[in-house]
């Protein structure tokens, strides 16, 4: 189960680093956003959150600068994770 959260974790470290570009963008313009992701299992329920992650970077026209994932499970066996990202203009 640990081992399920470490590499759950390292997935979405590796997502933000993907989405991240190392330019310059102005002061005040980034924004904080949190995405959710809610399924069976631990590995379904974090990608959800990415996926959801994703579409929201993208609706916004920017990328992600850095995310945190918080994933626990919920009542009925299921998982609840969500990811609280800052999103840059591109």
């Amino acid at each position: 189960m640990k081992c399920k959260v470490t590499m759950a974790a390292a997935a979405c470290a590796a997502l933000a680093i993907a989405f991240s570009v190392a330019s310059p963008v102005q002061a005040g313009t980034c924004q904080s956003v949190r995405a959710k992701g809610f399924a069976g299992s631990l590995a379904k329920a974090t990608l959800y959150a990415q996926a959801d992650l994703k579409q929201t970077a993208k609706a916004m026209k920017g990328k992600v600068k850095s995310a945190t994932t918080n994933c626990q499970k919920v009542m009925g066996g299921n998982y609840y994770c969500k990811i609280d990202a800052v999103v840059c203009p591109k």
